[in-house]
């Protein structure tokens, strides 16, 4: 009897436990694509963080015990790295979207949004309060006021103001909590990422085969979260620096369509395994030469050849030589690593880009850790994946 109670009560743990951890879920599937952004910025920041921990105080600062040294550490690799990467960013975004609505005929698109809201300043006001001043309104008498919003044009503009007001304060209301979300997020992962992962295999991990899959995860998402994706940003934010800077030395003639797209689409092609970003730059560096061609002028030939070196030195061969040797995944197939990049966004959106490397690092670890362990009861490490 007091068997059965105990596995009663035990039993009604676990659904209790499994409803939290649904709920949890729930909550953290809302914010999916700033968890997966918090995630990739944790390890593109870590580096720096574990650099600037193992680096020794001053003289005049180790007598001192510092309660808070991690927290500020944390603050300062914030400060120095994450909040200009993501102003660059940002700023790359702002370049690259204007030139892809150009590449797509609609380069118009701003405008007409322009217009639209100054015709909605304007002309669009209803015909009742058109005309009216603000020392008007104030020396009417309450009835009037009140007659004239009664008016069905006045209402309906009255209405759409005020949805329009409450849709831009729920806007940024909305940006502001996704970006807080997203740098206290990788602020806790920082300063307390490590002691909560040793908490739980501390607390449930007795075999020790998890800690092993956790620790594989972390190291090969360190490689290619840190590694291939931040190089392709850097990457592309170069490509746009240069392509533009040469736009602004060059004839017209034989000038980058589209410079900074090309150079965010280089940034993307230093993903492609083997050929990398050549797959952008070359056919890009035969359409300025048949510009050339038809511009019937042999001198502008020179910069077709500036670009192409450009484009080969700065953009390709130097962030490859010095960034490249530090971020390179070491067990993930750099095959299956290209179709997680191509497959993530266009299943997952936006963030798929970072989802798609994660769920490909988690299903080929567990391949490897877990899989020969349920199997053997023991654990054992096959060979990697890069190995095929």
């Amino acid at each position: 009897m007091v068997r059965n109670a105990g596995l009663r009560q035990r039993s009604l743990f676990v659904l209790s436990g499994l409803g939290l951890l649904a709920g949890v879920v729930f909550v953290l599937i809302q914010f999916r694509a700033t968890l997966i952004f918090a995630i990739f910025l944790y390890y593109a920041s870590r580096p720096i963080y574990r650099k600037l921990e193992s680096r020794s105080m001053p003289s005049y600062l180790s007598r001192y015990n510092l309660p808070y040294r991690r927290q500020v550490l944390a603050v300062t690799t914030i400060a120095i790295f994450l909040l200009p990467f993501l102003l660059l960013f940002t700023y790359t975004l702002v370049l690259v979207i204007p030139a892809a609505q150009q590449f797509i005929g609609r380069n118009n698109l701003g405008s007409r949004y322009l217009s639209a809201v100054q015709s909605a300043g304007s002309s669009g006001l209803p015909e009742p309060i058109s005309g009216l001043q603000i020392s008007d309104l104030l020396a009417m008498d309450p009835e009037e006021i009140v007659g004239l919003l009664n008016q069905s044009g006045v209402q309906t503009w009255v209405e759409q103001t005020l949805g329009t007001l409450f849709n831009s304060i729920g806007f940024f209301a909305d940006v502001g909590i996704q970006a807080f979300l997203l740098l206290a997020g990788t602020y806790y992962l920082l300063t307390d990422g490590p002691r909560l992962a040793r908490w739980l295999f501390d607390s449930f991990d007795r075999s020790g085969i998890v800690e092993s899959y956790a620790t594989a995860v972390d190291k090969e998402l360190s490689s290619i979260l840190f590694g291939n994706i931040l190089n392709a940003f850097i990457t592309g934010i170069i490509g746009i620096i240069v392509f533009s800077t040469y736009n602004s030395i060059s004839p017209a003639a034989v000038q980058v369509p589209f410079a900074p797209l090309v150079g965010a689409l280089t940034g993307a092609g230093s993903l492609i395994p083997v050929v990398g970003m050549k797959i952008v730059y070359i056919p890009v560096g035969a359409i300025l030469a048949v510009g050339a061609v038809a511009s019937g002028q042999s001198t502008v030939f020179g910069y077709v050849v500036l670009f192409l070196i450009l484009a080969f030195v700065v953009v390709d061969t130097i962030p490859d030589f010095l960034i490249r040797p530090y971020v390179s995944g070491n067990q993930t197939h750099i095959g299956l690593l290209m179709f997680a990049y191509i497959l993530g966004p266009i299943v997952f959106g936006t963030y798929g880009i970072f989802l798609g490397p994660i769920l490909l690092v988690l299903s080929a670890q567990f391949l490897r850790t877990i899989v020969p362990y349920l199997i053997t009861g023991e654990p054992h490490q096959q060979s990697t994946l890069s190995d095929y």
